[in-house]
């Protein structure tokens, strides 16, 4: 090859190097300006900064690291399970439950359908111990009991008692029912009775009744029906 030539191409290829390296550290020096200027960008904004107006769904169901659900949040929630068996709450419920780490209820917020009262519970790893709870109409009622114990708080526009109970029998009342509020729970629940197929039995209706008025104004109650 002729020396001129050969002078030309190693000028060339040296000049190819410049460029090459003059690209990269171009590439380089732009890199973070083009990400700091697509991260400005009002439309290209990270999607976990944006937060949605709101979420519609039937039911949300909380669980922790281990799976366990925590909470549920919706409608038609389900009934209570104790130890494998399925308690039926008698009626629709909307709203809040809460479960301890081992998968037990322990208590919600939550309103009822047909009737549209709404209840707060506490409940221990076995039963319900604690309860607060309104009518749709006037009526409020405070509940805690421990096994046949209980001290109750109800209040209306009609009146205010104070009741305590003791082996699932009231003891203390005051003050006392009227005769116009005797005769307004019993019709109460002689209209519970007879949507109830079949009647529980006497004993219990007695045992049940007892927990609201005197014995002497439940039996007189019961035997009218």
């Amino acid at each position: 090859m002729e020396p001129d030539l050969l002078s030309r191409l190693a000028t060339l290829e040296r000049s190819n190097r410049r460029l090459r390296t003059s690209v990269v550290l171009i590439g380089l020096a732009l890199s973070p300006l083009a990400l700091l200027a697509l991260y400005r960008s009002p439309n290209l904004q990270p999607t976990s900064l944006q937060a949605a107006d709101s979420l519609r769904v039937r039911q949300l169901i909380v669980v922790d690291t281990m799976g366990v659900v925590r909470a549920r949040l919706g409608a038609h929630l389900p009934d209570a399970v104790i130890d494998g068996r399925r308690l039926r709450r008698g009626e629709d419920i909307a709203g809040i439950l809460l479960y301890d780490d081992g998968g037990r209820e322990r208590g919600g917020y939550v309103t009822f359908s047909p009737s549209r009262n709404v209840a707060l519970t506490l409940d221990t790893r076995e039963r319900q111990v604690a309860l607060f709870a309104a009518d749709p109409d006037d009526g409020v009622a405070a509940r805690v009991w421990g096994g046949t114990n209980w001290v109750e708080m109800r209040a209306s526009t009609k009146g205010a008692h104070l009741n305590l109970g003791q082996s699932n029998e009231l003891v203390v009342q005051q003050p006392p029912l009227s005769e116009a509020e005797v005769g307004a729970f019993c019709s109460g629940l002689k209209d519970a009775l007879r949507r109830i197929t079949p009647p529980p039995p006497q004993e219990k209706l007695l045992a049940e009744c007892k927990q609201r008025m005197p014995d002497a104004a439940c039996r007189r109650c019961l035997s009218s029906q």
